[in-house]
């Protein structure tokens, strides 16, 4: 029984995103946050920085979503070539992303040069930047900044991942999380995890969550490593105060030796 259910709830009100789930018992009804900002002193902000760029890979998240027509007629008004990729399944707008799905960007990752990101933060950067190992320039609207994402910063995020990998692999007992949020649920990838790693020698067990978080987490100190079926960016971002290596179940699929490491990075890291 989710927790709407549990108060008697007869409609649900999601402010901030866009439609994400169709197939709900109760009706949800989607408010998207919508944030405007002055397009053309954002462009002109980031246009030292893409001016080299054949083709712009653009993209942004729900709130900036209705300014990338506006953007895109900028930038070719300026020289350059935007490219929005298509929508998939879990977005409703082409161009959009998400913290775990990067379709729109991936798509369209062999046709450009970068990929400009309309949005403020590394969170969603980072993630381009995993999903297509393409160079991202973040062009921040409540700033009216822009500034390329370095290098560097992507370098050290691969050396923690495949450190986690590494220490993952040493692992004797590791716990297969479930997240039983709607969206999130993958017991069949759980379960099947979980017999690999037995034939591989290992002690594992299924461990079902609603929350994965650090008190959840924190109960099973028995475990060496974990393998979060859920979000992604479980994963990527760490739990605080957990200490135990946390690993996707593509990085998973490389401990096992089921991939390789230069399958992953920069590719499709999240599907």
């Amino acid at each position: 029984m989710s927790q709407a259910e549990a108060v008697g709830a007869e409609l649900i009100v999601h402010y901030g995103h866009s439609r994400i789930m169709e197939d709900t018992t109760i009706p949800v009804f989607y408010i998207e946050a919508k944030m405007d900002f002055d397009a053309r002193a954002l462009v002109d902000k980031a246009l030292p920085l893409v001016s080299n760029w054949g083709r712009i890979g653009l993209v942004t998240t729900v709130q900036h979503v209705h300014k990338l027509v506006e953007v895109s007629e900028i930038l070719r008004r300026s020289g350059l070539r935007p490219v929005v990729g298509a929508r998939c399944e879990r977005t409703r707008y082409d161009g959009q992303v998400l913290g775990c799905d990067y379709h729109s960007a991936q798509i369209v990752a062999d046709e450009v040069d970068g990929y400009l990101f309309l949005g403020a933060g590394r969170f969603h950067p980072l993630g381009l930047a995993l999903s297509t190992g393409r160079p991202v320039v973040i062009a921040d609207p409540y700033q009216l900044s822009a500034e390329m994402l370095g290098e560097g910063e992507v370098k050290r995020l691969a050396m923690r991942r495949f450190a986690a990998i590494t220490a993952a692999r040493d692992a004797r007992r590791l716990g297969v999380v479930v997240s039983l949020k709607p969206g999130q649920f993958q017991l069949a990838a759980a379960i099947s995890l979980h017999n690999r790693l037995e034939q591989k020698g290992k002690s594992a067990a299924v461990i079902c969550l609603d929350t994965v978080g650090q008190f959840q987490l924190g109960g099973f100190t028995e475990a060496e490593a974990f393998i979060s079926t859920a979000c992604p960016r479980i994963a990527l971002d760490g739990v605080a105060d957990v200490k135990q290596p946390i690993l996707t179940v593509k990085e998973a699929e490389v401990m096992l030796g089921e991939r390789r490491w230069e399958e992953i990075w920069g590719r499709n890291y999240f599907n």
